[in-house]
Formats: structure tokens, C-alpha cells, sequence
């Protein structure tokens, strides 16, 4: 298999992007995403062996996000995602920004309760106190308390090591748990748990689905129906999505993970989600953005995201909006098939040239890319070229 290897717009456009408002959200979102690959790669860079050159990109990029994430005229959906990325980064470096948008009762709870995630991700010792604060001073906000308690609760998770799943006895505890074994690189609000290797596929969603039990239990269980993957998982997440009506955190963590699937039969579940205007607009805003995901199905989707694209909730719409864009810059949408077939009525030619953007990860995929799926798409170090091109190009579109 071949592995990915995408190149960034230049470094200070990105930087550019993230500080002016002004630009389009499409454009300043991929900017985040396109940051955190600039991140990764200086990181990477310095690894023993590597003998590539190194940068400072790691710290400029926390910088630029830390700056962007905390400019309130991005917009919530915009700083909200800026949170989430720096979550991913897992840099210690990220939470004096995220740590003083949690704590601010006047911003956005959807803002907030992202950096509350962000900080679980991350892990630092010193942002224990200040989720613990955050829990007392938001009693009246679930949104907020629930994710500070989870974030808290992976923490600890995380902290007790091999004994955290202590209680499943060796004997049931399978040398490699399939449930385990993620395609996923994201860092998750829970990990599943090994024992789910055992348990039926309907048992876990009905785990899912009850509100008695521990909501890290429920993530838990959340997150290894997404590893398992198939028909009957996204079954399982889908009839929680609609059906849930303990947790507005909980139902939007399940559309995002339906988005990572990106499975076909997700759509019903995901439309009927965005449609429900009584919703929570973070719920509904994760639908939308799961709905972009899915090609399988596209001009249904396309349908839907350009209905809901004039939503009365700004970040529905915005979310919307920045779909389409997505799908547009990655070549999967209408208006870049358009443009496909007037390039080639143009230009015929032997094809070897024609590049399907969708062979690139739009930010939805981004957020956790499968690399055998990944792999799958691509043919040769000459497509990587031509996209690589395209991306540049194509960046201030």
C-alpha cells in the first residue's frame, strides 16, 4: 500500500487565513485542518532518522489557532472547530486558550464545550482543576458539565494505564480486540473497552441508548460500534441519534462518529437529525457536517445541506455551507463535476492528467482518516503530484 503524503498551501498563507475573519469559511476551515498536517509534519520532522529540515511549524501553528480560537469574530462554528483541532494536536501548549474560553460564561456553549473535549484529548495535569471548575460554575448547562466530567473521566482512564480495564478477566480479554483496532486516527472523548469484543453488535447500541448508565460507559460503547463498522453498527448509532432524548452531547458525538463511518445508510438517520429544528444546534450542526461526508449518496445529501443552507441557526447553516464548500473543493459536489466535464470537453485528452479530488480528505474526513481507505483511492506518486498541485491552486478559491 502506498502511504499518503499531502503537501500544504505555504505555511504563511495558512497563517493568514486563520487571522482575517473576513476570508471565506470554507477557506479558513481547510486552513486549520492543513495546520495541523504542518504541525504533525514538524513534529515528525524531528524524529530520529528523519533528516528532514526543521521547522518552528509546531509552535507557530498552536500560536496561530490559540489566536483564532480566541477572536470571536470567526464565529462559533469556525472557533469551535478551531478547538477541536487543537484538541487533536495533543500539545500542552494549547491550554492557556482553551483553559480561558472554557471558563468564559458570556462565549458560545458549543465553543466552549469543545475546548472542554480538547482539553480531555489533550490530557495535561493542570487543566484538572479548571475542568472541575468549569463543572461547578455550569450546573445549569449539561453541554458544558457533561463534557468536563467525561474529559475527567478519560483522564483518569488514561492515567491508571494497563489496570483500567481491570475488571475484564484475562480469560475474555482477546490478545488483539478487534474493538480495539481502530481505522481511526482521531483522539477519542472514550476508548471501547475490550470486553465489547465479545458483545453482540445490538447489545452494544442498546448500552448506547441507556440513560441509566454512566455516560463514559455509553461512549464507550459508542466508539466500538464505530470500529466494528458495518450495516448493523450504523443501525445501532442511527436509532440513537433520533431516539435519544437524555443527552443533546451524547446524540451529536453520534453524528459526528456517523460521519467518520461515512456509510450510505446513514443518511435517513442523519437527515432526520438535521431536519428537527427543535434540536440542539450542535446536534444538528454534526449532521450536517457528517452529511458532506458521505458520497455514496451525494446529491441527497447535496439536497439537504443546500435546504438547511439558509437555516435560521447560523451554525447550521454555516455547517451546511462549508459541506458543500468542501465537497466542492474536493471535487465531489455539483459545481466541481460541472467544471470536470467543462475541463475535459475543453482539453480531450488520454485522461492521465484528470485528477478525482475526492481522493483527498475533505476536513469532515480529516478529522479521522482510515488509512486503508485512504490507501485505496490513490494510484501512484503522479496523482499525489496532481493533487498536491490542485490543492495549492486552488487554496484561495
Amino acid at each position: 500500500r502506498m502511504s499518503m503524503a499531502w503537501v500544504s498551501p505555504p505555511f504563511d498563507a495558512l497563517e493568514d487565513a486563520v487571522k482575517h475573519p473576513s476570508y471565506p469559511i470554507g477557506m479558513r476551515m481547510r486552513a486549520a485542518y492543513f495546520l495541523r498536517q504542518a504541525y504533525d509534519d514538524a513534529v515528525r520532522n524531528r524524529e530520529p532518522g528523519v533528516g528532514a529540515d526543521v521547522s518552528d511549524h509546531d509552535a507557530a501553528a498552536v500560536s496561530a489557532l490559540s489566536a483564532g480560537l480566541l477572536d470571536r469574530q470567526h464565529g462559533s462554528l469556525l472557533r469551535h472547530e478551531f478547538a477541536y483541532v487543537m484538541g487533536q494536536l495533543r500539545d500542552e501548549r494549547c491550554c492557556p486558550a482553551l483553559e480561558s474560553v472554557l471558563l468564559d460564561g458570556s462565549d458560545c456553549v458549543m465553543v466552549r464545550h469543545e475546548c472542554g473535549e480538547a482539553l480531555g484529548a489533550i490530557g495535561a495535569k493542570r487543566s484538572i482543576p479548571i475542568l472541575e471548575e468549569a463543572i461547578e460554575a455550569n450546573r445549569g448547562s449539561p453541554e458544558i458539565g457533561e463534557t468536563c466530567e467525561l474529559s475527567l473521566a478519560h483522564m483518569k482512564w488514561r492515567a491508571a494505564g494497563d489496570s483500567a480495564d481491570g475488571e475484564v478477566e484475562r480469560g475474555d480479554e482477546p490478545a488483539a480486540c478487534a474493538c480495539m483496532l481502530a481505522p481511526f486516527n482521531s483522539v477519542d472523548p472514550a476508548p471501547p473497552h475490550p470486553s465489547h469484543v465479545n458483545v453482540s453488535t445490538n447489545d452494544l447500541g442498546s448500552l448506547l441508548r441507556d440513560s441509566s448508565r454512566p455516560l463514559f460507559e455509553r461512549y464507550r460503547a459508542m466508539f466500538s460500534l464505530r470500529n466494528r463498522g458495518g450495516p448493523g453498527a450504523v443501525e445501532e448509532l442511527g436509532q440513537a441519534l433520533i431516539a435519544d432524548t437524555s443527552s443533546a452531547l451524547l446524540r451529536h458525538e453520534v453524528a459526528y462518529v456517523l460521519g467518520q463511518l461515512q456509510h450510505p445508510s446513514s443518511v435517513e438517520f442523519l437527515g432526520e437529525s438535521l431536519r428537527r429544528t427543535g434540536e440542539h444546534a450542535m446536534v444538528r450542526h454534526e449532521a450536517a457536517e457528517a452529511l458532506g461526508a458521505i458520497e455514496g449518496r451525494w446529491e441527497e445529501c447535496e439536497l439537504l445541506l443546500k435546504e438547511f443552507s439558509s437555516d435560521e441557526d447560523v451554525v447550521v447553516r454555516e455547517s451546511c455551507i462549508v459541506a458543500l464548500d468542501a465537497a466542492d473543493y474536493w471535487g465531489h459536489g455539483s459545481a466541481a463535476a460541472a467544471e470536470s466535464k467543462e475541463r475535459k470537453s475543453d482539453n480531450p485528452g488520454d485522461g492521465k492528467e484528470e485528477y478525482h479530488q475526492a481522493s483527498m480528505p475533505s476536513f469532515v474526513r480529516q478529522k479521522a482518516f482510515k488509512d486503508e481507505k485512504a490507501d485505496g483511492r490513490c494510484s501512484g506518486d503522479h496523482i499525489i503530484n496532481v493533487a498536491n498541485r490542485q490543492a495549492n491552486y486552488h487554496f484561495n478559491v
